[in-house]
């Protein structure tokens, strides 16, 4: 940095009289030293002053910024909890439901039960007799299924021979031969042998 050479050091201020007048860069003409001196001293104040009101001002609107973007995080948490609650409030209302209709059902079969139950059955008296005179059996598939065992066969029914074409055993729809394939008309020419290439 250079120094004007108008301007008085500072030790020729330090040392001399407040009232000498010098040059300054507060005033177009010369002053007294103790009102430059003090003029340096409120500048520097009020510099210093406008220093601190800017970091201030910096410092607050720092502070803004964080807050909004906290107010902006704080609303997409609520939202982001509102639409579990709400998932959560839609699954517990149809858990719900699932429950009031299996009470309705069990509800509903164990009527029908009591109602089953109350009712008197009386069995037929053919049964009744059957159960009284030999325990009960389990029922079961009563047809009979050949185990192996020789057993007799029942005779075969032979056809009668006295049919009207004596054919044999055929049934009567195969035994008319089929009609011959009708032969094509016209005439087929061979393919042109030029046109392939050979």
């Amino acid at each position: 940095m250079t120094r004007d050479p108008r301007l008085p050091t500072l030790e020729a201020i330090m040392n001399g009289s407040p009232y000498d007048l010098v040059d300054s860069p507060f005033a177009t003409e010369k002053i007294e030293a103790w009102r430059a001196q003090s003029l340096a001293l409120g500048a520097s104040g009020a510099l210093a002053a406008f220093h601190r009101l800017y970091e201030m001002v910096r410092n607050d609107a720092a502070d803004q910024a964080a807050r909004a973007d906290e107010a902006k995080a704080r609303e997409a948490l609520v939202a982001h909890l509102r639409d579990q609650v709400a998932a959560m409030q839609e699954r517990i209302n149809r858990l719900a439901d699932a429950l009031e209709a299996r009470q309705r059902a069990d509800a509903e079969a164990a009527r029908h039960q009591r109602r089953f139950d109350a009712e008197e059955i009386t069995l037929p008296p053919d049964i009744s007799e059957k159960q009284t005179l030999s325990p009960p059996s389990k029922i079961a598939d009563e047809t009979h299924h050949p185990g192996g065992e020789l057993h007799s066969v029942d005779p075969k029914e032979e056809p009668s021979l006295e049919d009207a074409d004596n054919l044999g055993d055929l049934p009567r729809e195969l035994q008319d031969p089929p009609t011959p394939p009708t032969e094509p008309k016209g005439s087929v020419l061979p393919q042109p042998t030029a046109l392939f290439g050979n």
